[in-house]
């Protein structure tokens, strides 16, 4: 009546000032975390392999003069799992198991997933880790490659 329901109307389908400054606070927000996370992360100095929550080797040096290729096989009637490293030559004439296995590389000082054979291959896309706190993640074979090292954290306190 009069007018007044065009009015209101027209109120809601408008984008305000405000809106479009919180849109870029956002933004701005989200840009420095980016930043503040990026430069503080450290290269790693080694990395660990766990399977099942268990180390299966003490630590993997980052920082090697050639390409090390690593071979998971797991056998499914022990539940035990083996790991051969194995040397660029040795990996060219390499004949893969039948059993589940998933191979890995460390050269330039990272590491990244070559070849499993679990069904979905989410750890074979992902990008070589490198950085303290990465990790590569093969959820149907139980295994995590985590990169740790760089420089410890000094604690700034401690409670009681």
């Amino acid at each position: 009546m009069f007018g007044c329901d065009k009015i209101d109307a027209d109120k809601k389908h408008r984008v305000r000032k405000a809106d479009i400054c919180l849109v870029f606070v956002i933004l701005a927000a989200a840009l420095v975390s980016f930043l503040i996370i990026k430069l503080h992360s450290m290269k790693g100095s080694y990395a660990v392999v766990s399977y099942d929550g268990e180390t299966l080797l003490g630590q993997i040096s980052l920082e090697q003069s050639e390409s090390v290729y690593y071979l998971l096989a797991y056998e499914s009637s022990d539940d035990s799992i083996t790991m051969r490293e194995l040397s660029a030559t040795e990996w060219e004439s390499i004949e893969l198991p039948d059993v589940e296995y998933n191979v890995f590389i460390c050269a330039d000082n990272d590491i990244r997933m070559l070849q499993s054979s679990c069904p979905d291959k989410i750890c074979v896309h992902h990008s070589a880790i490198s950085k303290t706190g990465e990790n590569i993640i093969c959820l149907p074979h139980k295994l995590v490659i985590e990169i740790k090292g760089g420089k410890e954290n000094v604690l700034d306190g401690v409670a009681y």
